[in-house]
């Protein structure tokens, strides 16, 4: 019997350990109370252990008086412990400075007892009891068990208080606290006068700190938790229901009932989920989230669906759940907000930047379907609002927009511009002239009068370059609606490309070419390089001509021509110089941060020692390789790519970097990327009008982003020309931009005004 006490004693005090160290990587107060109190204990019964088998009067009377001292210790560790795992802090205000010292005294005393005996001594020590004498006359020895007992009592208290204080959900874990605390007291007073060495009283104390240490953090706040969520999962304002991997409905809310209404009826939930499990099939995945819509007392609500699948430690399924979430508001506000973003206010037509969206989106689903882009403007149309006034005037467009939108289907989009130019996309089939002639001159009588005369004309472009900028094509169509523009007996022109003219005036330009260059008529100007908020690192180089007789012409004007005859070459070198020099300029005042990017066209890489020329610039002028970028199309390296590649490594050894332009208009633009070591990839936004699948182009656009980060390389989008196209990008990861929408290309002077700061 008493090789088994010794077992379980020594067993208790293992298992107290265990707790002890378990505590200790707890970190927080309430750890830190668990840990000491748990350490306690175990010394506790250490020194019983002792006390019980160390033979030797000394020695257990030393055990003895160190066991009633580290009982006390317990008792001020299990009282920090109730003030931390109820809160109660004021119950114990005061106390723990008192309660210590009087510990630190007893101890004191209980370890002098052992030569002094003047609380207890030992009189007999037997094989199955210790006999041990207190002194009864011991004032010291009564302070200790009032202490002792006053203290226990306290703390039992406590407990009972914030039973009836606290709420049903925390009342179970003080309860279950104030048990075991209870009962372990009770034990205590059973057992005061018992001589049995086989003492239970330490027994249950040892078992009271290891379920102290279980219900704090094994039993109670597991439950406690289970009862916090499922009261939060029910007063929570989305639908939850949860299924077993069985596919049994285990768990719903009152929300979901609310949506579903089917009076408790689980089979119908279950039926629900086997049908999303089998139409999803393959493409089901272990998160997910879509949408739908739900009519809820005759109202259509929409519901974002979140589904989650749940695993074990051991990668085995728990279970599924789905939360619905009402997002009717959002919704609705969404699409007000899209609305008053995409429409004009007046007319409820689309604004110009939806308008050029969607008839890029519409020419390239239709691939078959030739469309025709109409432009619509009324001459002078500020003397009406001046004559009539500005109601008048909004009637006017109010006529005019139901005018275009006069033929609504599918393949039909139109939009008021700005102030009185509308546009119109449609299917040339559809167009019908008569008609539009006629409406058009009935919309004029209503609104001309003695002192005006109001006149409406049409200019129509045929889209046969499904790649050409919308913005292009309505300047198009306006130049045809231009040319009628004071001819009153005419409202509709169709845009011609005089081929003919075209042909005489290019050799006409080649003519004059060389001539122009020797005069210096053609001119730099600079679009610019920016980040999301338009502050310019650098710009990219373009020519204009200005030409002596016609103006300003723009590369359309002759760009191919010169490609075309071999003398692109020439142009360009021009133009490579003009950027040196100004590199140059700038650095000495002081802008050397600044790049400018030129182009490098194929035929240059045959004709001019590119390395030779481009070294030798940057020699000549003292600039840095770093401030000329070289824009370089993946179509001119893949012409003769070593070749051409080993120019470009010589060149980025000098310090130049290598940007690839219009990346993404080749048929083998991935399979390029990690041959080449470009500093600097350009992505066109014609790259997603080139797509069918307007998701699909994006998702491709970001990966490529993403792609090109991950391979050291920077990306400039160009072709920018919405702030939506700005916000898609800049979530996507691009930081860099050149477009419309933050510049046209803008003569040198123009630019260093505007941007060199």
């Amino acid at each position: 019997m008493r090789i088994i006490y010794g077992l379980a004693v020594l067993l208790e005090a293992i298992l107290i350990a265990h707790c002890a160290i378990g505590s200790l990587k707890k970190h927080d107060r309430l750890g830190k109370s668990v840990c000491i109190y748990e350490t306690l204990a175990f010394a506790c019964a250490t020194v019983f252990f002792v006390f019980t088998f160390v033979p030797g009067h000394i020695v257990t009377v030393l055990a003895k008086g160190l066991t009633m001292a580290l009982f006390d210790w317990m008792l001020i560790a299990l009282m920090f412990y109730t003030q931390y795992y109820t809160g109660a802090v004021k119950t114990f205000k005061g106390v723990q400075a008192a309660s210590m010292i009087f510990a630190v005294l007893d101890t004191y005393m209980l370890i002098e007892n052992t030569w002094t005996n003047k609380i207890f001594d030992i009189e007999s020590i037997k094989a199955e009891n210790i006999k041990v004498v207190f002194n009864n006359d011991s004032l010291w020895y009564r302070l200790h068990f009032i202490f002792t007992y006053a203290f226990v009592i306290l703390i039992i208290f406590t407990y009972l208080y914030m039973i009836i204080k606290s709420s049903r959900m925390y009342r179970e874990a003080y309860e279950a606290i104030a048990v075991v605390i209870l009962i372990g007291f009770s034990f205590d007073i059973a057992t005061i006068g018992s001589d049995s060495i086989y003492d239970l009283t330490m027994i249950i104390y040892g078992a009271m700190a290891i379920i102290i240490y279980y219900l704090t953090y094994r039993y109670v706040p597991n439950e406690l938790i289970e009862n916090m969520l499922s009261l939060v999962v029910s007063d929570m304002n989305n639908g939850i229901i949860c299924y077993d991997r069985k596919g049994r409905c285990i768990y719903y809310n009152d929300l979901m009932e609310a949506i579903y209404r089917h009076g408790g009826n689980m089979s119908v939930y279950e039926s629900k989920y086997s049908q999303w499990m089998e139409k999803l099939g393959d493409d089901r995945r272990d998160s997910m989230t879509f949408q739908t819509d739900i009519e809820l007392n005759g109202e259509k609500h929409y519901f974002e669906i979140a589904y989650k699948r749940i695993y074990d430690e051991s990668n085995r399924v728990i279970c599924d759940y789905f939360v619905y979430n009402d997002r009717t508001q959002m919704y609705e506000s969404w699409v007000q907000e899209k609305y008053k973003a995409s429409h004009d206010s007046l007319t409820g037509l689309l604004n110009r930047d939806q308008f050029y969206e969607d008839v890029h989106d519409m020419v390239n689903k239709y691939h078959d379907t030739t469309f025709y882009l109409i432009c619509s403007n009324i001459k002078d149309f500020k003397f009406i609002n001046e004559i009539f006034g500005m109601e008048k005037g909004n009637q006017v467009l109010i006529k005019q927009a139901k005018l275009m939108a006069s033929n609504p289907s599918e393949r039909t989009i139109c939009a008021r511009l700005m102030n009185d130019r509308f546009a119109l996309c449609l299917p040339r089939e559809e167009f019908d002239e008569k008609r539009v002639a006629d409406s058009v001159k009935e919309l004029q009588c209503e609104f001309t009068g003695n002192s005006f005369h109001m006149h409406m004309y049409m200019g129509v472009y045929e889209i046969r370059d499904r790649d050409e900028a919308v913005r292009i094509m309505v300047d198009k169509a306006n130049i045809a609606a231009d040319t009628i523009k004071n001819n009153y007996d005419c409202c509709v022109a169709y845009y011609d490309e005089h081929l003919l003219e075209i042909s005489i005036e290019q050799r006409r330009l080649l003519g004059e070419f060389e001539p122009a260059l020797q005069k210096d008529e053609f001119v730099m100007y600079l679009q610019p390089q920016v980040n999301r908020d338009g502050v310019a690192r650098g710009a990219e180089a373009l020519v204009r001509w200005a030409h002596p007789s016609r103006g300003i012409l723009t590369p359309y004007a002759f760009i191919d021509i010169l490609e075309n005859a071999g003398l692109i070459y020439k142009l360009d070198l021009y133009i490579w110089e003009k950027a040196a020099q100004k590199l140059a300029e700038w650095k000495e005042k002081g802008y050397g941060s600044y790049h400018i990017s030129v182009n490098i066209s194929t035929k240059d890489f045959y004709i001019i020692d590119i390395y030779e020329t481009f070294t030798g610039l940057i020699n000549k002028y003292g600039i840095a390789a770093s401030n000329l970028h070289l824009e370089i199309t993946e179509t001119t390296l893949m012409t003769d790519f070593e070749k051409n590649m080993n120019i470009i490594h010589k060149l980025q050894d000098v310090g130049f970097r290598v940007e690839i332009d219009d990346f993404g208009s080749g048929y083998s633009s991935l399979n390029m990327l990690k041959d080449i070591s470009a500093d600097v990839l350009k992505i066109d936004m014609g790259f997603l009008r080139k797509s069918e699948n307007e998701v699909k182009g994006q998702d491709i656009l970001e990966s490529i982003i993403a792609l090109a980060g991950k391979i050291g390389m920077d990306v400039i989008t160009e072709g920018v020309e919405t702030k939506k196209q700005l916000d898609m990008l800049t979530m996507m990861g691009c930081h860099e931009f050149q477009g419309y929408y933050f510049s046209k290309p803008v003569p040198v002077s123009e630019f260093e005004e505007k941007y060199l700061v």
